[in-house]
């Protein structure tokens, strides 16, 4: 199998083959992080989980794992450290931070990054730990919660090839399509595009489909009609066919606050190479406005109330058929 960069693997790899499984710290039990660690959990990767909230840690300790008190403790007690949590700040405390991830990894350990954050904040963290004899990988996932439950995740890796070769079996383990990207960071560059690209999606089609409705086409009757024309898109298919059509903007998955924390770090990614970014500050417009109208915790397909509560029609039907 090839593993230059933009390799991809499209089929799941043996779960951790034949040979001894790696010890596998896990920080970070959201919505994201707990299918995550389900996965891990019934390939028998032995486990050590940590979560500031202590209740999300309930579950993988009842099936298997070990839980920590501390991102030290994790480090101490693995050979690979995955941390998957909101935010830069988030990853630098539980990584650099006072009984942090750092205190507790010893010389040739790696620390595997699935969060979404900032390019630059990824390679300094790295330099910090190559100085210490410690890897790094950013590994950025997309595809949403229901791939993370079924390990189908789309998976951008940064980092040194022949690390990604390593960690290959035990990151196809969460996901279905594994690529190399590139160094330390591009993992981390690719995934704010592609939110970026899907987040302004999000917005046109709320703006498209409301024009729509209000216009006189039954929203089911424009689902079927898109899907089959040029402006059919993943965001159609899975976003809104799922969530919007249903009225269903959940709690506690991916929610406006965190789609506008990706968007303005594209933003800043953008302004520091000097490239504009006129359709993403739109976006960022677009769903501050769902931010001001109380969505902020909402599933970010939401934004479209926004549009529905000033028009007052609703893209609403029912898809089952």
């Amino acid at each position: 199998m090839n593993f230059d960069e933009g390799a991809v693997v499209t089929e799941k790899m043996s779960r951790g083959g034949s040979g001894m499984k790696e010890k596998v710290g896990f920080i970070g039990l959201g919505a994201m992080g707990n299918p995550m660690v389900e996965n891990l959990l019934k390939a028998s990767y032995p486990l050590t989980v940590y979560d500031i909230d202590e209740m999300k840690m309930n579950g993988p300790v009842q099936r298997g794992a070990m839980a920590a008190v501390s991102c030290k403790e994790v480090a101490e007690k693995s050979e690979v450290v995955i941390t998957m949590l909101p935010s830069s700040p988030h990853v630098e405390q539980a990584i650099l931070g006072e009984d942090g991830v750092l205190e507790g990894l010893s010389n040739g350990t790696t620390v595997i990054d699935m969060s979404t954050i900032d390019p630059i904040t990824t390679r300094e963290i790295a330099d910090i730990l190559s100085s210490r004899g410690i890897g790094m990988l950013d590994a950025p996932v997309a595809r949403g919660v229901p791939a993370a439950v079924a390990g189908t995740l789309a998976i951008f890796v940064g980092g040194d090839s022949e690390t990604f070769r390593q960690f290959l079996p035990l990151l196809s383990v969460m996901g279905k399509d594994v690529q190399h990207v590139g160094g330390i960071g591009a993992g981390e560059v690719v995934k704010l595009v592609n939110n970026l690209i899907l987040a302004v999606n999000v917005c046109t089609l709320s703006e498209g489909l409301v024009l729509g409705v209000k216009a006189g086409v039954a929203p089911g009757v424009l689902f079927n009609a898109l899907s089959k024309g040029s402006a059919n898109s993943f965001a159609l298919q899975n976003h809104f066919k799922n969530c919007v059509f249903k009225g269903k903007f959940e709690k506690g998955v991916f929610p406006v606050e965190y789609i506008l924390k990706d968007l303005n770090l594209a933003l800043k990614t953008g302004e520091n190479y000097h490239i504009p970014q006129y359709f993403g500050a739109l976006a960022v417009q677009t769903y501050e406005a769902a931010l001001a109208a109380g969505l902020g915790n909402r599933y970010y397909p939401v934004v479209v109330k926004v549009l529905e509560n000033l028009t007052g029609v609703e893209v609403r039907a029912d898809l089952s058929d």
